[in-house]
């Protein structure tokens, strides 16, 4: 065995492989077949640009809730990497995937893999291993080259498709749509829930011969009203099961998450049972009320006000933030606490929210190459006509300034990065507790 503890794992599969994203299925494919690991679960994978991880919340919540043996792996985490590794809601143990890890190491032989790839290896590995009925697969990048795609899976969703990663993905939507269009199978059902579809998803599917369920066209969620003093919506959710039959749901306690990834989640319920055993209408959708999923904005009560944690990174989620902003509002101020990476569209998240906020904190995510430096998103802010900026040296200095500016019905919210929301996830009380 390498290593006995987590730590030491993590930290040496941070600087094994020599690029952090090298996309391609061969080396983890290989890895894959040499450990044999017998995964009979049912499959779903999910990718998207936005909203992927809350429809695999919706469905880890409901499958586990019904009793219903369920594995779901997802990144990136914020606080512990066991968060990316869990069965029926709870995250694995550090043993567990220490001994995931010293299998893959011994089965791996001279391949080079990256940090995602061992991790989706232990995933599938400790699935196997627990007899699961059920796994959900989060894409990390992309879809057609991610490490998940070497599992064919049962269901197939694309929460959306928007420019992000273009480096990796390609600059126009069309582009993107075949990457992540890259996990459906032939025969195999696939679901997209973005409201305008690229043609390459709608093209791939037809090539490939995947039923494609497509969001207002097969299924669809309206939220009617929003539930006096509770986080919660109501909504009426319709779709088709496998054999095109109609099923309703009516009044749903919804959660504050991406309408079209709960729609998603649904209709791969309504897709996993049978005519004669109706899953979706058996299941228990009561205590979705209260499902928060954790950096999606996550409402958390400090003191007289609230702090809301949301790890919107790009055009579109930003834009996602502002309307649930709007729809929610406060009787004091809005407060932006901000950090981003500087290879995102930060023009565009900029924009997207420029008038959100009554005053914006900027702080440097300290040891994050690839963070964008406080002083020049100030700069950015500027020159879209933000003046009230305070600028600060760490994460930590900004949210302790940003603290004490709050006055009695303020709301703060932190975004930009899952770095940034992390980091003042860490500051919470109670964050080191286990």
């Amino acid at each position: 065995m390498r290593f006995t503890a987590l730590q030491p794992w993590l930290h040496w599969l941070e600087s094994n492989h020599p690029n952090e994203i090298d996309l391609g299925l061969e080396r983890v494919a290989e890895v894959a077949a040499l450990m044999a690991f017998d995964l009979r679960a049912t499959v779903i994978t999910v990718a998207g640009t936005n909203g992927k991880g809350s429809c695999v919340s919706v469905l880890e919540s409901v499958l586990a809730h019904s009793g219903i043996s369920v594995g779901a792996f997802t990144s990136p985490h914020l606080l512990r990497f066991n968060e990316r590794i869990a069965i029926d809601g709870i995250a694995v143990a550090d043993q567990d995937i220490v001994a995931a890890f010293d299998r893959i190491d011994r089965c791996r032989g001279a391949i080079s893999l990256t940090y995602f790839e061992f991790a989706t290896l232990a995933a599938l590995d400790i699935f196997a291993r627990a007899g699961l009925e059920v796994v959900l697969l989060e894409v990390g990048l992309g879809g057609r080259l991610d490490s998940v795609n070497i599992i064919d899976p049962d269901i197939a969703i694309v929460t959306s498709i928007a420019i992000d990663h273009i480096d990796w993905l390609g600059d126009d939507r069309e582009s993107i749509g075949f990457e992540k269009a890259g996990i459906f199978r032939s025969g195999r059902a696939a679901i997209c829930a973005d409201p305008e579809p690229p043609q390459s998803i709608i093209d791939h599917a037809e090539a490939l011969g995947t039923p494609l369920y497509l969001w207002r066209r097969d299924f669809q969620l309206t939220v009617d009203r929003q539930l006096g003093g509770e986080r919660a919506l109501r909504g009426n959710w319709w779709g088709v099961d496998a054999a095109g039959g109609r099923r309703r749901l009516e009044q749903l306690a919804v959660p504050q998450l991406p309408v079209a990834s709960i729609a998603a989640a649904f209709q791969a319920l309504a897709l996993l049972g049978s005519t004669d055993n109706p899953l979706l209408e058996s299941v228990d959708l009561g205590q979705l009320a209260d499902l928060q999923f954790p950096g999606r904005f996550q409402q958390v009560a400090i003191g007289t006000g609230q702090l809301v944690l949301d790890v919107a990174h790009n055009p579109a989620a930003a834009a996602l933030l502002a309307s649930q902003l709007h729809s929610e509002p406060v009787t004091g101020r809005n407060i932006a606490l901000v950090a981003v990476m500087a290879d995102k569209d930060i023009d565009g998240i900029v924009g997207a929210l420029v008038h959100s906020f009554d005053r914006w904190f900027v702080g440097d995510l300290t040891g994050n190459e690839r963070a964008l430096s406080a002083a020049d998103l100030a700069q950015v802010l500027k020159r879209q006509d933000i003046n009230a900026i305070a600028s600060y040296h760490s994460v930590e200095q900004a949210y302790s300034a940003a603290l004490d500016s709050m006055a009695v019905g303020d709301r703060l919210v932190v975004f930009g990065s899952s770095f940034t929301v992390a980091q003042v996830m860490g500051l919470l009380p109670g964050a080191g507790d286990d």
